[in-house]
């Protein structure tokens, strides 16, 4: 038994174990049997004189898995003792690898806050936002709140459904306003969603449905703590929200921040009291208002595609109910994550994060692939420690264990530093806000998801690092290796071509990156060139909402007579205006339009279109030319008769090859009431910068009524300097009023639906491109000056022999030019299969841009040549008889 033990112990795999008990008892036995004793004895004898085989193999096991350990132990203590030994080299791989692992934790713990963590609610999992498509070429919308409503009552495949509407309101208290995000909400949101109140009390359902039937409000924990100061007596208080007297029944708990990503709500109010204050209907009646987006937790065991199918059932019945509305719509289920902030990003943003995860794992591939040379170099110059440690008795498994345990502290040691990096990153892109004092949160948390992400790439990076050099190890001849001492010979390229291998696909995937990243810049320089349809310098926005203040739409009008008299008179002013939203901002309003007289399409649908209220100057201060008729004046008061300007495409789709002067259309229904066109305008961008033509009106501010007003100031002089005059003129006339997103027009252009996520896109290309160009010229670099080195005994020879320094130096750059030829070669054949599925993200510029596909590999190119000039040049200075000395 102990010899049989003793035997066990040595192995290093114990999978091994039934197969050898088993030859051991059968060579016993044959023993037995050729010493005398009969067979039909020989088995059990031999069986007692091993022992029992259960107790031998636990016994075994045991032993095993303790020698397993202490193996372990020993190889990461002499892993380290090594490391230790040589600080340059562990620095540089250390700092190689966090540079990639600190990239990809930045990169994920953005599309972590963006897409993966999920709300803080019941059910998280099976949270799906309903949206619509009008049709299979159109991106989902959200649905209007009376669909809502008849989805609600066929539903058969959620566990239940609600919903919210977003507005920007003022909530007055204490002779104080602010500007607050507000969520209208059913009564079931909150209980749908599990969420609990960290004081007072919650709705419940069927509570505030009814049009103005409940006036009270929830307020946000962050909002509370923020205006409140956590004032615990807040529950019962009265406050105003615009205009409305309503009452504080609770305040929702911390964790809840609101459904809208990025956004923190303030106060959540019952549906029933949208539009109160000014008394409209619409938003709970009108079908063709598409602006309530749907939650709804699915039934387990059923699919998205199972509850697609079943809703669009209830959508073909809607639609010949309410053709004009609701005919040929498509419904989507699509899993809360994806859908932010919006449904109509849901497969823009899968691709979006996609590409950028990818380019991040292509950055720490370069990185590991960089590692792996510097371990290949390592293991070459200890070739002889391996052959001597090998001829002593340590088997090649062994070896390689030990070669993969040092991979892998370098890449812990790299994580470690790379999780401080990336961690650092998120706190600086935490700090960036988009333009305006719109509140937006990102949320940026090192959570459980991110800790396995790190944990994952790190030990794939030990592992990818490690590999390469291990598995050369366990092919090298270690007799010859003994014998050479590792000595390059003259020609050897065949020797070199793994480590080449590797320097060829770092320089490929540093290309795909690179191009990647010069696409997503030449796109910003597109989308900064974009003809936007009207004149951004020198256009101040001041924006106000005097129903903060408690006014009605008389007393608010009146006020802004008074100011825009005022404004205009002061110097520096060229002309002013008021228009409820400004171009490319965060807030639009848009419905369906029927042209009089005319049938529906061959869908059965009524067309889409934006639209915005204006007052009388608007189309001169924003440089908006009247390509025909005429723009808004004096006379156009709520007691003439309705009228609007249309733009280009409007006219052209309403009416092809006819006058539009004095045609009519409505917003409402096809019966009417109709406005009369009195002016096209030029087409212009209205809600984002990659949009294409669409059809867009202007109605007068004094037949459509708005709380918001945005004055719009056209100046000679730099807008800014005129904001102190504009607030004191504000003031003069009421010094409570507050004022938000004051800024000059280019400013503003640079928020979310403008150049923000353009800039975002370039800059963080940019810096994986820069991080992946800097790890791909340094392991050129390294390998070049590597191999000139291991060549030190042949460059002496060709030099004594009388070889210029020149045809040394075109030696050692021959190698770099037919590495780095390579390298772009394959790099740019994959970048060409890989560019495409960027295009849809692109504005101005092609996904095969030729500037891009010329220019990148060439500066790719020039740079690692340049990289490889001071090893090629440190070759021609070698001294033959040092070098022969030194061999």
């Amino acid at each position: 038994m102990n010899r049989l033990k003793q035997f066990f112990l040595r192995r290093d795999l114990y999978h091994d174990l039934d197969d050898e008990i088993a030859f051991h008892l059968e060579e016993r036995e044959r023993e037995l049997v050729a010493g005398g004793m009969p067979a039909s004895e020989a088995h059990a004898a031999a069986y007692r004189e091993f022992g029992n085989v259960g107790l031998l193999k636990e016994s075994a096991r045991e032993a095993w898995g303790w020698r397993w350990l202490e193996d372990l132990s020993a190889d990461l203590r002499f892993g380290a003792r090594m490391l230790r030994k040589a600080p340059g080299f562990t620095i540089a791989a250390i700092i190689t690898l966090a540079l990639g692992i600190g990239a990809n934790t930045a990169v994920f713990s953005m599309a972590n806050a963006l897409v993966f963590r999920p709300l803080p609610v019941k059910d998280a999992g099976r949270l799906m936002v309903v949206a619509a498509r009008p049709s299979q070429y159109d991106p989902p919308f959200p649905l209007s709140y009376a669909a809502f409503l008849d989805f609600q009552r066929a539903n058969n495949v959620f566990v239940e459904m609600t919903g919210y509407a977003l507005n920007l309101d003022g909530l007055g208290s204490q002779e104080h306003a602010d500007r607050v995000v507000a969520c209208y909400t059913p009564g079931n949101f909150f209980t749908m969603l599990g969420l609990r109140p960290a004081l007072g009390r919650l709705f419940v359902p069927g509570e505030g449905d009814a049009r103005r039937s409940a006036p009270f409000i929830v307020l946000g924990y962050s909002y509370w703590q923020r205006r409140f100061a956590s004032d615990q007596k807040v529950v019962g208080q009265t406050v105003n929200l615009d205009g409305q007297a309503v009452t504080v029944i609770g305040v929702v708990e911390k964790a809840f921040k609101g459904p809208y990503a990025m956004i923190d709500v303030d106060v959540y109010a019952p549906v029933g009291m949208y539009g109160g204050a000014t008394g409209s209907t619409s938003f709970l009646t009108a079908r063709e208002n598409s602006d309530f987006r749907v939650l709804a937790t699915l039934k387990p065991g059923l699919t998205t595609e199972q509850a697609e199918s079943a809703l669009n059932v209830v959508a073909r019945q809607l639609g010949q109910q309410y053709p004009q509305t609701d005919q040929g719509r498509i419904m989507r289920v699509i899993p809360e994550g994806l859908a932010r902030p919006e449904p109509a990003v849901s497969d823009s943003s899968k691709l979006v994060t996609t590409v950028f995860l990818l380019m991040v794992a292509l950055v720490l591939l370069v990185a590991c692939i960089n590692v792996a040379n510097l371990l290949l170099a390592r293991a070459t110059a200890r070739a002889k420690e391996m052959a001597v440690r090998a001829a002593v008795g340590a088997g090649r498994l062994r070896l390689i264990r030990q070669s993969l345990t040092e991979s892998i502290l370098l890449a812990v040691a790299g994580g470690a530093v790379g999780a401080v990096i990336g961690n650092w990153a998120c706190r600086a892109l935490e700090q960036l806000r988009p333009i305006g004092d719109f509140p937006i949160r990102i949320g940026f948390t090192f959570d459980w998801r991110v800790f396995s992400y790190v944990t994952a790439i790190v030990l794939a990076a030990g592992v990818l690092a490690g590999l390469v050099p291990a598995l050369r190890m366990r092919r090298t001849n270690l007799v010859e290796t003994l014998r050479e001492g590792g000595r390059t010979v003259i020609g050897d390229s065949g020797h070199h071509w793994l480590r080449n291998f590797l320097v060829i696909g770092q320089l490929a995937g540093s290309l795909i990156v690179l191009v990647a990243a010069g696409l997503f810049v030449r796109s910003l320089a597109g989308a900064e060139s974009v003809d936007l349809g009207f004149e951004r310098r020198n256009v101040l926005n001041v924006g106000m909402n005097p129903a903060q203040q408690g006014y009605d739409q008389p007393r608010a009008e009146a006020f802004f007579r008074v100011l825009l008299r005022k404004v205009r008179a002061l110097p520096g002013v060229q002309s002013a205006s008021l228009a409820f939203s400004v171009p490319i901002s965060y807030y639009n309003d848009g419905g369906v339009v029927y042209a009089e007289g005319q049938e529906l399409t061959a869908k059965g649908r009524a067309p889409g279109a934006g639209f915005n209220s204006v007052s009388p100057g608007y189309f001169e201060t924003l440089g908006i030319p009247i390509l025909q008729g005429r723009a808004f004046n004096d006379t156009d008061t709520a007691g003439t008769n309705p009228v609007a300007v249309i733009n280009e495409e409007m006219a052209k789709r309403l009416w092809p090859g006819q006058d539009p002067m004095g045609r009519r259309f409505s917003s409402i229904s096809a019966s009417g009431p109709f406005v009369t066109v009195v002016g096209v305008a030029r087409n212009a961008k209205y809600n984002v910068i990659s949009e294409e033509s669409r059809m867009y009106f202007y109605l007068p501010l004094t037949q459509n009524y708005k709380q918001i007003h945005m004055l719009q100031l056209r100046t000679s002089l730099p807008p800014e300097t005129l904001i102190p005059t504009i607030e004191a003129q504000v003031r003069e006339i009421d010094p409570n009023l507050p004022m938000f997103d004051v800024m000059g027009m280019e400013k503003s252009l640079q928020g979310g639906n403008g150049f923000l996520l353009y800039k975002m896109a370039a800059a963080l290309a940019g810096i994986l491109g820069a991080l992946g160009l800097v790890l791909a010229v340094v392991g050129v670099y390294g390998v070049v000056s590597y191999t000139a080195s291991l060549r030190k005994h042949e460059i002496g020879v060709r030099m004594a022999l009388g070889a210029h320094p020149r045809k040394i130096f075109g030696l050692v750059l021959r190698q770099a030019v037919i590495l780095i030829s390579a390298g772009v070669g394959f790099g740019l054949a994959a970048t060409l299969g890989v560019t495409r599925f960027l295009s849809s993200l692109l504005v101005g510029v092609s996904s095969y841009d030729p500037a891009t596909l010329v220019g990148v590999p060439a500066l790719l190119s020039v740079v690692a040549l340049v990289a490889c000039y001071l090893p090629a040049r440190r070759a021609t200075r070698v001294d033959p008889m040092v070098a022969l000395r030194y061999e």
